[in-house]
């Protein structure tokens, strides 16, 4: 590649790659379709780039585009389909959506400031990808299933018996409520168990905030979200712990139900930047 960036044009950063990785590649139109996918070396570490015109993707106009969502769903889709494309043929350290340098120069110098921590990492995620985990859960049949099974529920119906008629009648007002915690804590207990499980398979995992309903589109609530980073050779029994798990949610009409998406770039186990340098 040129070392001359135009003076209207910056470099959009989608991943890094080892060098030795590196193989002759068709032609592929970048992020902005008047430029193609580019290689810079350096040394032992690759990135993968594209020229980028100043007027679309500097600071003050990028964040105004990203609140267009008719750009932002064509840009953000190409950058994933990108991602995706690379990771099958690369150990690769995916980039965030966005990122730009300014000059080959600033680029070069992250990479030489981080080469110890981009090249460990190239060592760290080689054979392995993402998994991403979620468990929904549908609280009206799940607070039925433990309602009807529970040993806890069975305990404090037993122990409401005994009580004076009075007595009783207050108790199983409060019955509805102890149901409801129980039905939580049996929730949280089943998806910790899961990532005990997966946990045996996993080289690093990462619990992430819940999204609501209105983020998933889906009528259950979510009550666990994870990602895991898993070698390939221990992918399906990876993928068959959770195909257990929801297999024995359907034959028990419990109200879960697992979700198991992947291999991915490794997004959540990527970071080339400590938390002290930023």
């Amino acid at each position: 590649m040129e070392t001359h960036v135009a003076a209207d044009q910056l470099l959009y950063l989608y991943a890094f790659i080892p060098t030795n990785e590196q193989t002759d590649t068709p032609d592929m139109t970048g992020i902005d379709p008047d430029s193609p996918i580019e290689y810079i070396s350096h040394g032992d570490i690759t990135s993968i780039i594209c020229r980028v015109k100043k007027d679309e993707f500097d600071e003050t106009q990028l964040k105004k585009n990203v609140e267009n969502m008719s750009w932002l769903q064509e840009k953000a889709f190409h950058h994933h389909e990108m991602m995706n494309h690379f990771h099958q043929s690369y150990t690769m350290i995916p980039l965030k959506f966005g990122t730009i340098y300014e000059t080959k120069e600033s680029l070069e110098s992250i990479v030489h400031t981080h080469n110890e921590r981009i090249t460990e990492l190239f060592q760290t995620l080689k054979q392995k990808n993402e998994w991403n985990v979620k468990i929904y859960a549908d609280k009206q049949k799940f607070t039925q299933s433990v309602l009807e099974h529970s040993p806890e529920i069975e305990k404090k119906k037993q122990e409401i018996e005994q009580l004076s008629k009075g007595k009783q009648f207050f108790e199983r007002r409060k019955l509805d409520q102890f149901v409801e915690k129980q039905a939580d804590k049996e929730i949280a207990e089943q998806c910790e168990n899961l990532h005990e499980k997966l946990l045996q398979f996993s080289d690093q995992s990462e619990v992430k905030k819940n999204w609501n309903q209105k983020v998933t589109g889906r009528p259950e609530e979510m009550c666990w979200n994870s990602a895991y980073l898993i070698n390939e050779s221990d992918t399906d029994r990876f993928v068959q712990v959770i195909q257990d798990e929801k297999k024995e949610a359907v034959d028990k009409e419990s109200g879960l139900d697992y979700a198991v998406t992947g291999p991915w770039p490794a997004y959540h186990f990527s970071s080339f930047i400590e938390d002290s340098d930023t």
